[in-house]
Formats: C-alpha cells, sequence, structure tokens
C-alpha cells in the first residue's frame, strides 16, 4: 500500500562544520536513514528554517477567532493541511541547550490550537532528535507529548546520543530502517492504537472546555461530533476504558458546571 509521508525537518542548517570539515545535519541523517526503511512511500520534506515562520505573537486569535486569523496563517496553514492531508510524519530536531531547537518550539507555538481542538487521530509518526551530550530524550518526549495532544494516534521516538560521531553506525543505521519499516506498517495497516488512560482524560478536559465559551474551539467539537463521544470515532477503547472516560466526563462536568 502506498502511503504520504510529511517529513518536518527542525534543524536550522543543513550542514556544520566539525574537525575543519564540512558535514550535513546528523539528524538528517538519521531521517535518510529511516526513509529507507520506509517502502512504497511518497515523501514531502518541508525545512521550518526555509519556511521562516516568524515568532508567534501570543495574540490568541487561533484560540478566540480561529487558525484562519493568525498574523502567520499563510506560512502556518499549509503545513498543517499537508500534515492532515499525509499519512504519517517525520518530526526531527536536533537537541540546543538540552531541549528542541527554537524553529519547532515556534511552530509548536503557532500550533498551539490543536490542544484545544485535536484532528489527527488517524496518524501515525515519528519523532527524532540527536545530542553530543544529553537532552534527545527529553526532546523526543516533549515533541511525542504535543503530537499525542494534538490528536496522533501512534508516536514512535528516536532519541539519540552520538557525542562526537559525525556518521551513524551500522547498528543505528539498522534501528532507523526498523523503525521506518514499524512506521510504514503501521500507517499501512490502517490500524488505529487504542489511547492511554492519560489521552482520554485529556480528551474529556478539552471536550468539557470547549463547551465553556462560544468561538471555534465549541464549533470544532460539535461539528466534528466529537463533543458526544468518549473518545474519537473507529478507535476502539474497550469496556473499562470506555467507562473511565463516562466517569472522567461526569466528574469534570460537574466540577466545572458553576466555572
Amino acid at each position: 500500500m502506498s502511503i504520504k509521508c510529511v517529513i518536518l525537518a527542525g534543524s536550522p542548517s543543513k550542514s556544520y562544520m566539525y574537525g575543519g570539515e564540512q558535514t550535513t545535519s546528523f539528524t538528517a541523517k538519521l531521517v535518510e536513514e529511516i526513509k529507507s526503511g520506509m517502502a512504497d512511500t511518497e515523501f514531502e520534506e518541508i525545512r521550518l528554517a526555509d519556511v521562516a515562520l516568524p515568532y508567534c505573537r501570543g495574540c490568541y486569535n487561533c484560540f478566540y477567532s480561529g487558525e484562519q486569523f493568525c498574523p502567520h496563517k499563510t506560512l502556518m496553514q499549509p503545513i498543517i493541511e499537508k500534515m492532515k492531508a499525509a499519512d504519517c510524519l517525520i518530526l526531527s530536531s536536533p537537541v540546543y541547550a538540552l531541549h528542541i531547537s527554537a524553529l519547532v518550539k515556534n511552530f509548536f507555538d503557532l500550533g498551539a490550537y490543536n490542544f484545544h481542538r485535536p484532528s489527527f487521530f488517524t496518524k501515525k509518526a515519528i519523532v527524532v532528535s540527536s545530542t553530543a551530550g544529553g537532552g534527545a530524550a527529553t526532546a523526543c518526549a516533549y515533541m511525542k507529548s504535543t503530537l499525542k495532544h494534538w490528536g496522533y494516534n501512534r508516536v514512535y521516538k528516536l532519541p539519540v546520543v552520538r557525542m562526537g560521531a559525525v556518521e551513524p553506525k551500522n547498528n543505528l543505521k539498522a534501528k532507523c530502517q526498523k523503525l521506518g519499516k514499524k512506521l510504514y506498517q503501521d500507517t499501512a495497516s490502517l490500524k488505529l492504537h487504542s489511547p492511554t488512560y492519560k489521552r482520554i482524560f485529556f480528551y474529556q478536559v478539552w471536550r468539557i472546555m470547549s463547551q465553556k465559551t462560544p468561538g471555534p474551539d465549541k464549533t470544532h467539537w460539535q461539528e466534528s461530533g466529537l463533543v458526544n463521544r468518549v473518545f474519537a470515532p473507529g478507535i476502539r477503547l474497550g469496556p473499562f476504558k470506555f467507562l473511565f472516560g463516562k466517569m472522567m466526563h461526569g466528574i469534570m462536568g460537574a466540577a466545572m458546571k458553576n466555572v
């Protein structure tokens, strides 16, 4: 089965100097190895550095009026639409100062309304980060958490500590290829994995909060029908998770009735 995959590259540079020689981004090399494990896949790479997204102004337009009122919508929304049209995502970031790059953080800031209005429930992803010291696990955990809040059904992680390495070793290449194959097979299977209790809990939080004030959040939840569901359609919960979601919705709804 042929699938489409968007690659969001969060490194500010394509190459850097190491030992007096020019070499390409180590994180990008990991992504290339992941791609080699994904048969029958159409890739589209978006380098956030080339898009040159301006910094989020914190104007709240996306929350209160809608993402179409973001002052940077002409640059931001085409990326979101490509993510929605694709079957899966590879998101990469080198580690800067023990965390993700400013490019990826700014992208998440500009897309923060997706926390309120999740819509990527059928999508799968891999998050990739590499570091010469520490922070790769933290960076991957943050990227995964954000995508899960946006609705992503399954997110795989690849944190890599490269130390002084310029090229991935053969065992790391094999690991990348294996992970790419897993993403491809998972995506092509069309299987939707059951969410964790944590995801069900946050779904109820946004489900209830969306109805407290009029605006794009309320519209999204009502028009999509999500407001009437314990979780997104087509995703099996099982009896215990279903009851947990119903219970959390009831408890939080009662607690916020007078808020």
